[in-house]
């Protein structure tokens, strides 16, 4: 499965999240390739892309645990799709609480 990360340079917090997304799925078994957008890129940051197909938010903000599950199982994910939901899931809490505390 190819795996990249469109962000910005340097990344911020949607940015962030979709790089440990995208580092999440690979865990071993893929390398995630970042793209740092230029401005006129065809696909603006931030983005997640599992075999060059954009993961987009349902809300139109910010991509889910679930939604970037579903996506990279799509993508042809092989390994246990509820250990993956599961360290997602981990990933987001982790962020949102460092954004919450000014951690980042």
């Amino acid at each position: 499965m190819k795996i990249t990360v469109v962000s910005k340079n340097p990344p911020g917090g949607r940015c962030t999240l979709y790089l440990r997304y995208a580092e999440t799925i690979a865990a071993e078994r893929s390398a995630v390739e970042t793209i740092y957008a230029q401005s006129g890129d065809p696909v603006p940051p931030p983005a997640l892309l599992l075999n060059g197909r954009a993961v987009v938010p349902a809300d139109g903000l910010l991509l889910e645990p679930v939604e970037v599950q579903a996506a990279a199982l799509a993508a042809g994910f092989d390994g246990d799709p509820r250990a993956l939901l599961a360290a997602l899931d981990a990933v987001q809490e982790e962020l949102m609480l460092a954004w919450a505390t000014g951690a980042e």
